[in-house]
């Protein structure tokens, strides 16, 4: 197992698509916080006289972050996605499984290698992120309460988004390719949105019980509920979510790659 986790960590690990993705996302992000410093900058005035300063703050951005931190429910598919990506095309799939590798190595394996990356995604994003923020803008006086917050936030989206991998992770191995795969799980997880739930109770409003219960086990809730609760008060049930789509996916998942015709 260790040395088939390693194998595929190389291989994601060596290839362009990660190192572009993350490329883009920053620059994005620089784009976005250049036309903010631009926009932000206001006249206050003083003894001397009237001064520019920097309205905007790093504690400001890190509580947009936080806004924002329910797409990584879809950023970890560029995760998946590296570490799975074409093995139905090329045929290596059938190739691991026709050569004796146990098929719990290669299911387990690649979640694991998937997981590690979308970890090191998160950091590098967050990261990368922040240290843009700090170059372009004052920290501000709520910075390191801030900082606190978001490690508070991330601790709650980190089990979900291991739900959500688990789920598409699953979906990877029992849909044969790679762009099916995704459009369910897009449709999964905007099923279970809130946006589409409220409608539900407002046009079926015979289905609100359903309508309830399905709020209850979406992965999206908690990020729903965090401008509304405290992250302490989300902890526990974040985790028991995420960690519940997490082996729920991966038993349904192993289960039916053992089943399945490799072709």
């Amino acid at each position: 197992m260790v040395n088939y986790f390693n194998a595929e960590c190389y291989k994601a690990f060596h290839r362009k698509y990660f190192y572009i993705f993350v490329a883009v996302i920053l620059g994005l992000a620089a784009a976005f916080m250049f036309l903010l410093r631009v926009e932000g900058m206001g006249q206050t005035e003083t003894a001397d006289g009237m001064i520019m300063v920097q309205r905007v703050t790093v504690s400001e951005l890190v509580g947009i972050l936080a806004m924002a931190l329910s797409i990584g429910l879809y950023f970890l598919m560029i995760a998946a996605d590296i570490v799975f990506s074409d093995q139905y095309k090329y045929n290596t799939l059938k190739n691991e499984v026709s050569y004796g590798l146990p098929r719990c190595r290669i299911y387990l394996g690649k979640l694991m290698a998937s997981a590690l990356l979308s970890v090191i995604l998160c950091a590098v994003l967050v990261g990368g992120y922040l240290g843009i923020g700090c170059i372009l803008f004052p920290a501000g006086e709520n910075f390191g309460t801030s900082l606190g917050t978001l490690g508070q936030w991330l601790l709650v989206a980190l089990p979900l988004w291991l739900g959500g991998l688990g789920l598409f992770h699953m979906l990877q191995f029992l849909i044969r390719g790679s762009t099916a795969a995704t459009v369910v799980y897009v449709m999964v997880v905007a099923f279970l949105g809130s946006g589409f739930l409220e409608l539900m109770e407002v046009f079926l409003p015979g289905l609100e019980p359903v309508a309830e219960l399905v709020r209850t086990v979406s992965l999206n809730t908690p990020f729903t509920l965090l401008g509304k609760q405290s992250p302490e008060s989300l902890l526990g049930y974040a985790w028991a979510l995420g960690m519940g789509w997490l082996a729920v996916s991966t038993a349904v998942g192993l289960v039916g790659f053992h089943k399945k015709e490799i072709n």
